[in-house]
């Protein structure tokens, strides 16, 4: 497998899930457009990826924004002159039982983690769409697969992240491949915010997935909405 050549914009790339999937692509040889609202921590695996010969830029961008997506697919074109791979990674959530959850907590869980995935596909789509290895990935959780107590609002948006997967899938059948990436828990800071435990699933585990998914070669069917869970501890 290789991705030499071909450039990959990852949304919330600055830590967790989103550092390791740049990681792992610049590891194949992608250009790694890093986009998200810390403009540190852009810099600090920005700074890693070229250590690692990656031709790597960094754009901060609240993906909420319909401007700011707007600026950062012009930017990405601009300076790298294709987009090839789209990883719908940011998100937010908040663990609070439905009713104690303020209408602006709520607005920001589905502006995030929803409508972000909706701008940055919406605005990537005609660039990506002159791609040989199109492929839009969406990270999404097992909470849009299933309800959890406690993150109901999180969960909703999830849901809906999956119900979009399958839908521009049959739009772009035969243009673009997308996917949905459903992780159990995994060993985050937002993960250990909400959990005193440190789940088994790594960040790396994500990664390896995306990067299949992300192959020329792969011939997972475009809409597939995949599960993620830790691998069973060895029986001795």
């Amino acid at each position: 497998m290789s991705l030499a050549g071909q450039t990959a914009l990852v949304t919330g790339g600055s830590k967790g899930i989103g550092r390791a999937i740049c990681l792992a692509l610049a590891k194949e040889g992608a250009n790694v457009v890093i986009a998200a609202r810390n403009e540190s921590e852009i810099e600090e695996t920005m700074n890693k990826l070229k250590s690692m010969g990656s031709k790597a830029m960094a754009i901060q961008a609240d993906i909420r924004s319909e401007e700011d997506v707007r600026r950062l697919i012009s930017m990405t074109i601009d300076k790298c002159g294709r987009l090839d791979i789209l990883i719908n990674n940011a998100g937010v959530a908040h663990k609070k039982r439905l009713e104690e959850t303020t209408l602006e907590e709520y607005d920001e869980i589905m502006d995030t983690n929803l409508k972000g995935v909706f701008l940055c596909t919406k605005y990537a789509i005609p660039y990506i769409r002159e791609s040989k290895n199109g492929k839009i990935i969406n990270i999404s959780s097992v909470g849009g697969l299933h309800g959890i107590p406690e993150f109901s609002a999180y969960c909703a948006s999830k849901f809906g992240v999956n119900g979009l997967t399958e839908s521009i899938a049959a739009e772009l059948e035969g243009e673009i491949k997308v996917y949905a990436v459903c992780p159990g828990a995994v060993d985050t800071d937002m993960y250990r915010s909400f959990f005193a435990e440190r789940p088994p699933l790594k960040p790396e585990h994500i990664a390896e997935k995306v990067l299949e998914l992300a192959s020329p070669d792969s011939r997972v069917t475009s809409g597939k909405i995949i599960e993620i869970q830790a691998p069973p501890v060895p029986q001795l």
